[in-house]
């Protein structure tokens, strides 16, 4: 019996090989990350606008200062410090979904994760664009029917990750196809902000790899395409288009930024070392990934973000994480530059007795003991991401967050 289950599943695993085209390992096209202030096709690369992969000064300065006032809400929208929820939700296709339900536990698991946060898979199989476009589709009811199983309301839900595709395009030109999924998916977060008004951020994120696709349902390069609709679609939100406005009493969708580029062409590296393997990270259809592998790469690509983006980490974090406190300081005490890449700058009107640097892992990385009122640690050797620093003078102790970048 044991033998024929194994010769079942060997066979089982031949047929998905033999289902997927694993030969398309590369499209040949550059991710538009590594592009930055170089060209394809006539337009230029980088994530954000100018050829850059980073965030406008001004549209980050905004973002953060939203972060910074997303608080937990009560089932009516008002700000309950005590029982309120802050909801994260995710809003799109199959895969969307997929990959939303590996990294919720995964996030939920997280010790250091906020108490206050709540994630609710909002996407849905077979849901595309131009479905949810519809502002009366039962997409729309099955999230608010899912809110409510968990005990919430539409009116708490404040960030969103928005990942979509349009099923069987046929234009293929670039950049007419890229331009007119952007206004779909413009249309979907206005349908957003509308259905849930207390949303304040949006990230949004482009498809995998679907070179190895076996059906015309999304392959390349609409896959690829995705990556521009998000990328124009937010600069026009940074340059001013005022039917994307995000602040004041008429804003139309939440503020815009990219949540993790998902895109890597296949077998070749990104320049960070993304890939996207056929037959491991795939379905048999070479369009959705695979679980575990696609989808928990996916997932891990997720956590990072939202454990270590600068608009991300006062909502997404507890905030009494390894001590971090809200009270008024015993003392003043800056720490700049911060975000940093180099070096950090510490200042007290005091003497202190300690410093000390921890990762998200609560792992001491830098100690400095005895401490003068101005000390620089250089933070050049740190990986990309989040820590805590703690001071301490007299048993008193200040831990505030570093984003180091």
């Amino acid at each position: 019996m044991k033998k024929l289950q194994l010769v079942a599943v060997i066979l089982l695993f031949s047929l998905n090989m033999l289902a997927q085209n694993c030969s398309i390992t590369s499209v040949g096209f550059p991710p538009i990350a590594d592009l930055g202030t170089g060209y394809w096709r006539g337009s230029q690369g980088g994530l954000y606008p100018n050829g850059s992969n980073y965030r406008p000064t001004a549209h980050n300065l905004a973002g953060l200062n939203i972060a910074q006032n997303i608080l937990p809400l009560d089932t009516a929208g008002n700000v309950d410090l005590i029982n309120g929820k802050i909801v994260w939700l995710s809003v799109g296709m199959s895969n969307t979904t997929m990959e939303s339900q590996l990294f919720i536990p995964m996030a939920d698991s997280f010790s250091q994760k906020n108490p206050k946060l709540i994630l609710i898979d909002g996407a849905q199989g077979g849901q595309d664009i131009v479905i949810i476009d519809d502002p009366q589709a039962n997409f729309w009811n099955v999230i608010n029917q899912r809110l409510t199983t968990a005990g919430l309301s539409n009116k708490q839900v404040q960030v969103i990750w928005f990942k979509e595709a349009e099923g069987g395009p046929s234009d293929t030109a670039f950049t007419s196809y890229p331009d007119s999924l952007k206004i779909k998916f413009k249309i979907a977060l206005r349908i957003e902000k509308d259905k849930f008004p207390n949303t304040k951020l949006a990230y949004l994120s482009n498809r995998i790899y679907a070179g190895y696709a076996t059906s015309q349902l999304n392959p390349e390069p609409y896959a690829y395409y995705s990556g521009w609709s998000v990328k124009w679609l937010i600069e026009d939100q940074v340059n001013g288009d005022t039917s994307l406005s995000y602040s004041g009493a008429n804003a139309k969708v939440p503020w815009l930024a990219w949540g993790p580029d998902l895109w890597a062409d296949g077998t070749t590296p990104r320049s960070d070392g993304l890939t996207w393997i056929c037959p491991t990270d795939y379905n048999s259809d070479g369009t959705h990934p695979s679980n575990p592998d696609g989808r928990q790469k996916v997932a891990n690509l997720l956590f990072n973000f939202f454990a270590n983006d600068s608009t991300t980490v006062p909502w997404f974090l507890n905030q009494t994480a390894i001590g971090v406190s809200n009270i008024q300081n015993q003392y003043q005490l800056k720490i700049f530059p911060n975000p940093s890449s180099t070096t950090i700058n510490i200042s007290s009107d005091i003497t202190l007795d300690q410093i000390s640097i921890y990762n998200l892992l609560e792992e001491n990385i830098i100690a400095l003991t005895p401490c003068k009122k101005e000390e620089s640690i250089d933070v050049s050797g740190l990986s990309k991401g989040i820590y805590f620093i703690r001071v301490v003078s007299n048993e008193n102790s200040i831990t505030q967050k570093l984003i180091v970048r």
